[in-house]
C-alpha cells in the first residue's frame, strides 16, 4: 500500500500547508550558511593584517629603542621693526585749475603745457571792456560823490554863517532893547521935570505979577532976551525932538527963557501992572505943559521902540533856529554823500579787483600740466574747483590751465587694515619706481585718513617726497616702503621647522635632556623663509627642521646643529 499513498497525496486538502512551511524553513537556512560565509571570509582577511600590524609595533618599538639624527636650530629674538610696501600713486603736492575770474577773450597767452613758473607770474591777459567801462564809470560817481560832500560842506559852512550872523542879530536887538529901557526910563525922569516945571512956572506966574510993576524999565531989554530965549528953547526943542541935543540941555535952555521971561514979566509989571507978568507966567505954565506932553508923546515912542526890538528879538530868535536847523540838515547831507562817496569808492574797488583779473596769474610757483584756451578764445567767469576731482587725474579739462607744484610729490597708498596700526605720521618712507631702478626716493608721511574705506577696508595715507630734480612726474606708479622705528623684539622661525596636522600649528622642540616636545604656536607674519610667531616659544629654543612625521612625543633624538 505504500507506493499507492503518493498518489493519494494530492487529494487530501492537509498536504498543502506542510509545502508551504517546507517552503519558509529553505530561506533561513541560506541566510545563516551566507552569514557564517562573510564570517570565515573576514577573519580570513584580517588575520594578515594583524600580522602587519605586530609587525610594525615591532618595528617602532625597535624604532624608539634607536636614536634619531635631527637637525635642529637654535632660535634668537629678533628685533622688530615695523615696515609695509604697498603700491603708490605719485600726485603733485599741490595741484590746481587756474579758472577765470572775468568774461572776455583771451587776447595773450604766455605760457603752455610744461612751463615752470614762478608765483604772481601772468599767464595770460584777458581782455574785457565791459569791467572797463565799468571802472570808468564807477570812478565818475566817485567824483560826483566827493563834488556832493564839498557842496553839502559849503551849505553846513554858510549854515554855521547864518547862524553866527543871527546871533549878533541877536546880541544886537538885546543892546537895543535895553537901550530902549534906559531912553524910556529917562524919559518918564524928563516926564516928571516937565510936571515939575509946570509947578514952578506957575509959582513964578504969582511972582511976576507982584513984580510987574517994578521991571517996566527992563521990558524991552527983557523982550529981546526973552525972544532969543525963546528962539534957542525952540531950536533946542527940535533937536531934542531928533535926539540930537540931551534933556538937560533943553532944560537948560528953557531955564533961561524962563529967566527972561521972568525979567520981561518983572518990567512988564513995573510996565503994566502985574498984567504983563501973569501973561508972561500964563505963557510958562503954557510952555511947561506943552513939555509935559512932548515928553508924554517921547515915552510913548520909547515904549513902541522896545516893542520893536523884543519884535526883532523874536525874529533873530527864530533866525538862529532855522540856521542851527539848516546846519543839522547840512551835517545830515555831509553825512548822507561822504557815506554815497565810501559805497561808490567801495565799487571803484570791487571792479578794480574785477578789471585786475585780467591778468591770469599763477598762484604758487610749478609746471603748467594743462593748457584749455588759446588766443581770441571765449572765457567766462567761474568760481568752481579744481578739475581734477579724481585722484588718479593729473591733467584738468577745465578751466584755463592746470598747474601743478612738483618739487614735493604726494605719494598716496591704501594701507591694508592689519598693517594700519604700524602707520603714524612722521614715519620715513622710501619711495622706488620702475622708471629709476636702483634708486630710492626718501621722504616722510605727513597725511593719514581718519577712517577706513568702507569698501576696501583700506586706509588712505600720503607722504612728501623731495623732488628737486623733477624725476618723479605727477601720475607715475611706484612702491612705497613704510620704515618705522624699532619695536620690541619678535621670535621668528624657518618656515621649514613648522608642522601642520589634525592636531594644529606646532613646532618640534628638542629639550635639554634631547628629547622632542611638540609646542602649539600661532602664527603671526608671513616673510617667506621666516615665520612670526606670536606665542607659544620665548626665542631660545631648539627646533627640528623638516620635523618627520614618525617623530613622536618625548622621542630622544641626536640633534645636529645648523645655523639659523
Amino acid at each position: 500500500m505504500q507506493p499507492n499513498e503518493p498518489s493519494h497525496e494530492p487529494s487530501v486538502p492537509v498536504e498543502r500547508p506542510r509545502r508551504v512551511r517546507h517552503k519558509r524553513k529553505r530561506p533561513k537556512f541560506g541566510l545563516l550558511f551566507g552569514l557564517l560565509i562573510v564570517i570565515c571570509l573576514a577573519i580570513a582577511g584580517m588575520a594578515p593584517r594583524m600580522a602587519q600590524d605586530r609587525k610594525l609595533d615591532e618595528s617602532v618599538q625597535e624604532s624608539k629603542s634607536q636614536v634619531t639624527t635631527v637637525t635642529t636650530v637654535k632660535l634668537q629674538m629678533t628685533p622688530g621693526e615695523s615696515e609695509v610696501t604697498l603700491p603708490s600713486n605719485l600726485q603733485a603736492i599741490n595741484t590746481t585749475t587756474i579758472n577765470a575770474r572775468t568774461s572776455g577773450y583771451v587776447r595773450k597767452r604766455y605760457v603752455d603745457i610744461g612751463s615752470k613758473v614762478k608765483a604772481g607770474d601772468v599767464l595770460a591777459e584777458i581782455e574785457s571792456p565791459e569791467v572797463d567801462q565799468q571802472v570808468m564809470q564807477s570812478q565818475a560817481q566817485v567824483a560826483n560823490a566827493q563834488a556832493a560832500v564839498g557842496q553839502a560842506q559849503a551849505n553846513y559852512s554858510r549854515s554855521l554863517a547864518s547862524t553866527s550872523g543871527a546871533r549878533s542879530d541877536y546880541v544886537r536887538y538885546q543892546a537895543n532893547l535895553e537901550g530902549a529901557k534906559a531912553d524910556l526910563s529917562h524919559l518918564h525922569a524928563r516926564y516928571s521935570q516937565a510936571q515939575s516945571a509946570v509947578d514952578v512956572a506957575q509959582a513964578r506966574l504969582i511972582q511976576a505979577q507982584k513984580k510987574l510993576d517994578g521991571m517996566r524999565a527992563e521990558l524991552e531989554r527983557a523982550k529981546v532976551e526973552r525972544h532969543l530965549a525963546e528962539v534957542t528953547l525952540k531950536r533946542w526943542k527940535e533937536l531934542e525932538k531928533s535926539d540930537a541935543v540931551s534933556g538937560q540941555d533943553v532944560d537948560e535952555k528953557q531955564s533961561i527963557y524962563d529967566a527972561s521971561m521972568t525979567r520981561v514979566t518983572a518990567a512988564q509989571a513995573d510996565v503994566n501992572s502985574s498984567e504983563a507978568d501973569v501973561q508972561a507966567a500964563q505963557q510958562t505954565v503954557r510952555g511947561a505943559r506943552a513939555d509935559v506932553l512932548a515928553a508924554s508923546a517921547d515915552i510913548t515912542s520909547g515904549e513902541q521902540r522896545i516893542q520893536a526890538a523884543k519884535a526883532a528879538i523874536g525874529t533873530s530868535q527864530a533866525n538862529i533856529d532855522a540856521a542851527l536847523a539848516a546846519s543839522r540838515a547840512s551835517q545830515s547831507e555831509i553825512v548822507a554823500a561822504q557815506a554815497t562817496v565810501a559805497s561808490n569808492e567801495s565799487a571803484v574797488r570791487r571792479y578794480a579787483a574785477v578789471q585786475s583779473f585780467e591778468k591770469v596769474v599763477a598762484p604758487f610757483a610749478g609746471v603748467i600740466t594743462a593748457r584749455n584756451v588759446d588766443e581770441g578764445d571765449l572765457v567766462g567767469a567761474t568760481s568752481g574747483g579744481s578739475g581734477a576731482s579724481d585722484q588718479l587725474s593729473t591733467v584738468t579739462k577745465t578751466g584755463l590751465f592746470g598747474l601743478a607744484r612738483t618739487d614735493t610729490i604726494r605719494a598716496q597708498a591704501n594701507v591694508p587694515e592689519d598693517a594700519v596700526g604700524l602707520i603714524r605720521n612722521g614715519q620715513r618712507a622710501e619711495i622706488t619706481t620702475r622708471e629709476y631702478q636702483g634708486k630710492v626716493f626718501v621722504g616722510q608721511v605727513f597725511n593719514v585718513s581718519g577712517a577706513l574705506d568702507a569698501t576696501s577696508r583700506t586706509l588712505l595715507v600720503e607722504a612728501s617726497i623731495p623732488n628737486p630734480l623733477g624725476l618723479l612726474k605727477p601720475g607715475m606708479y611706484g612702491q612705497i616702503r613704510f620704515v618705522g622705528a624699532k619695536t620690541a623684539s619678535i621670535v621668528r622661525i624657518p618656515a621649514n621647522t613648522l608642522i601642520f596636522d589634525a592636531k594644529g600649528t606646532r613646532v618640534a622642540v628638542v629639550g635639554q635632556d634631547n628629547t622632542v616636545h611638540f609646542v602649539t604656536v600661532k602664527v603671526g607674519r608671513d616673510y617667506g623663509k621666516e615665520l612670526e610667531i606670536l606665542n607659544g616659544l620665548h626665542g631660545d629654543e631648539i627646533l627640528i627642521t623638516n620635523p618627520d612625521e614618525t617623530l613622536e612625543e618625548g622621542q630622544k633624538v641626536k640633534p645636529v646643529a645648523k645655523p639659523l
